[in-house]
């Protein structure tokens, strides 16, 4: 996906997520930062998956491979 794609996926899933805390949500979004190069926010979204579910393997994988 382009960067402007990646952006506009990111709005849309920020939308779904502040009606509902969603853990796929939050780890799909968190793959799109990553896409993007902002470690940050993929960061963020990745603790914030993993006090949701602290064993989604997912999420840890993503987390784990941007820490490095």
């Amino acid at each position: 996906m382009d960067d402007h794609k990646e952006g506009e996926a990111i709005s849309k899933i920020t939308k779904v997520i502040s009606f509902k805390s969603d853990l796929q949500l939050l780890h799909l979004r968190a793959t799109s930062y990553d896409s993007l190069g902002d470690l940050t926010s993929t960061i963020q979204d990745c603790e914030v998956a993993l006090c949701v579910d602290s064993s989604h393997t997912n999420t840890l994988d993503l987390y784990q491979k941007v820490q490095q």
